[in-house]
């Protein structure tokens, strides 16, 4: 079995950071919120293999982060193509005033990817 290096592995992911990307987006655009989520789709501030101990595969972790360095959320792209990712939104929710947006998950393999909001109370609710 040939371990792909890191760059290898991030320029196959391109496609699938893409469709996740735009998945996370229609369904912050869904809850209403069309703006506050100023990024590029593909995740490049920080980037690493991680072995899995068990199973002794090499998944892809990326990390969005944004300009000042300050971590937005992240990808997980294991060695089958699944992935999982989450990207913190922390904003009211347009539609539903007693619910705040902690952040916007996606899983699953290109060509089905799923996605939705992670929602918390909001304070005196």
């Amino acid at each position: 079995m040939t371990i792909l290096s890191l760059e290898q592995r991030l320029q196959a992911a391109e496609p699938l950071f893409a469709e996740v990307w735009q998945t996370l987006a229609a369904s912050l655009q869904a809850a209403g919120i069309e703006q506050g989520v100023a990024m590029a789709g593909t995740p490049h501030s920080r980037a690493e293999l991680r072995e899995d101990s068990y199973a002794r595969s090499h998944s892809l972790y990326a990390e969005w982060r944004s300009a000042r360095g300050a971590y937005q959320g992240s990808i997980l792209v294991h060695g089958d193509g699944l992935a999982f990712a989450e990207f913190d939104v922390l904003l009211a929710h347009p539609r539903k005033p007693n619910w705040v947006i902690e952040a916007v998950t996606a899983w699953g393999r290109s060509g089905a990817v799923k996605s939705e909001l992670r929602l918390l109370p909001a304070l005196g609710a």
